[in-house]
């Protein structure tokens, strides 16, 4: 009888000590997978900036309770973005300004929503060289925007999403020239 107490306790131990590895685990993966994704929208950010008027240019992280992640400071704007994170490379489609749904293919009935676009949605901002902008990290299947009950549309980066813009990580890193498409807007 002892014997099978023990083996319970030993076994029931051995369960507890595997969780919590498996818990710990996954926190850290979620945490760096976040810290990489800023990581990279720094890189993607400073390769935007024109070398010969570098000192026109200003990137800064915002790591306080804002509505958006970044200030990035052009000669044209100044840009207010927010980074999505898609790791599933879902297809996103903006229902209106503050319910984007995040669906794995056009017949997905879920109701997934990006969290926080509203924040930044509804921001005023005194500043009339102010833009909003949000990039999609890494990417997104396909962006698309309802016009009406019935049609959709695809999100380019020089779309007009409700006063914003959208663009995907991935697109802004391989084709930096399309942020000067939105940037002479």
């Amino acid at each position: 009888m002892d014997d099978i107490v023990l083996t319970i306790i030993i076994v029931f131990a051995i369960l507890v000590f595997l969780i919590s590895v498996i818990i710990i685990s996954y926190n850290v993966f979620r945490k760096w997978r976040i810290s990489k994704m800023f990581f990279d929208c720094d890189k993607v950010l400073q390769s935007l900036i024109d070398p010969k008027n570098s000192n026109e240019y200003k990137i800064q992280r915002i790591t306080s309770k804002e509505p958006y992640d970044y200030i990035f400071k052009t000669p044209l704007h100044n840009y207010y973005i927010q980074v999505v994170p898609n790791f599933g490379t879902y297809e996103i489609c903006i229902n209106n300004s503050i319910k984007w749904q995040i669906r794995k293919s056009f017949n997905d009935n879920s109701m997934n929503f990006v969290s926080n676009v509203d924040k930044l949605m509804r921001l005023d901002i005194d500043d009339p060289k102010a833009k909003k902008l949000y990039i999609i990290y890494p990417n997104a299947t396909s962006l698309l925007k309802y016009i009406n009950e019935c049609e959709m549309i695809f999100v380019r980066p020089e779309t007009d999403v409700y006063g914003t813009n959208v663009i995907p990580y991935a697109g802004l890193k391989e084709k930096p020239e399309i942020f000067d498409k939105i940037d002479k807007i």
